[in-house]
């Protein structure tokens, strides 16, 4: 008995229905899938059908798609010029103070100021007796030098003393430098810090001075080393190196003191950095822009990556439908 003939293959196979969520045509992916139903090759069939979901796609979304992808580059672009933009701003303003320090008189409140006959009287005659020691701790120091100097028997500072007393003018200046960093202090407890640091290495310096001196002046009362006679001081160069820290750091403590008498009656006044204000007017001149360019960023890449995951989608789905088809085709005609 003959076996019978099978029907139509293709009539075997029912068409799915459409799916709304595609925006690739249904009715011609299912017909180009039919025709490939008894193609040999199951591998290169859904390769074919691949390529032609993404074919497709490409036909109704494609130019969409290649669009949003051209209009990201150029927005990454312009974001990270703008972002560029908005670092430097942003790092120019933390580096800038926001408020600098003025005088009463250009800050427009001269009744604040105090003058001098309004002065305590201790505080007029405190004032009177620091600056007076400050200038005679800065003399005895430039002396000290000048003297050194002269008497190391130098033929260039015996030749030409003033080398000499324009060297000794480093010791005040000295002293006036380590006083005048606290200008750059914006706040009253640096100042106080600073200042108390100060007279610290001061009394540090003053008891090895007073140790050295000690040791090199045993006064009228002392004995006769014989041991020492032939012998060289060690200690002469540290006594004459201790004594010009002190001379120098109590000059600069003495400043500060007076400073700090002075700053009672004429504190400083301080006014918005101009340039502090100027950086924060161009910050949010351009944050709008900014914000406004990553909102369109961020919407185009958001399309870009739905566009692909719908190619993705469209093309994983015909591929599904394909290797369904076939099995049913396969299945039919064993």
């Amino acid at each position: 008995m003959s076996r019978a003939k099978p029907t139509n293959v293709l009539a075997l196979v029912p068409d799915k229905a459409p799916d709304k969520s595609v925006n690739t045509p249904v009715s011609s992916m299912s017909s180009f899938s039919r025709k490939l139903a008894a193609h040999p090759d199951a591998k290169q069939a859904s390769a074919l059908v691949e390529q032609q979901a993404g074919l497709e796609f490409d036909q109704q979304q494609g130019a969409e798609l290649e669009q949003a992808k051209l209009a990201l580059t150029e927005l990454d672009t312009r974001w990270k010029a703008s972002s560029a933009t908005m670092e430097e701003l942003e790092k120019k303003k933390a580096g800038t103070k926001r408020y600098i320090k003025t005088g009463a008189l250009h800050s427009g409140k001269e009744v604040d100021m105090v003058r001098w006959s309004d002065w305590r009287t201790k505080d007029q005659l405190l004032l009177v007796f620091t600056v007076s020691l400050l200038v005679l701790a800065s003399f005895m120091g430039a002396g000290n030098v000048y003297t050194n100097l002269m008497s190391s028997g130098n033929p260039v500072f015996l030749d030409d003393p003033w080398l000499a007393v324009m060297l000794s003018t480093l010791l005040p200046i000295g002293s006036a430098a380590i006083k005048f960093v606290t200008n750059f202090m914006n706040y009253g407890s640096s100042r106080r810090r600073y200042a108390i640091s100060v007279y610290v290495l001061t009394l540090i310096a003053l008891v090895i001075w007073s140790v050295l001196f000690a040791q090199n002046f045993t006064g009228v009362s002392g004995d006769i080393d014989w041991n020492s006679l032939g012998t060289s001081n060690d200690n002469g160069s540290a006594l004459v190196w201790a004594q010009l820290v002190v001379e120098m750091l109590a000059a600069s403590a003495l400043f500060l003191a007076a400073e700090d008498i002075y700053i009672r009656y004429s504190p400083d006044m301080f006014i918005e950095n101009p340039e502090y204000i100027e950086v924060v007017k161009a910050i949010e001149a351009h944050l709008p822009a900014h914000e406004k360019l990553r909102q369109q960023r961020a919407s185009t890449h958001g399309r870009v990556v739905e566009l692909s995951a719908s190619r993705h989608s469209t093309i994983n789905r015909a591929v599904a439908d394909y290797l369904a088809m076939r099995s049913r085709y396969t299945a039919a005609n064993e």
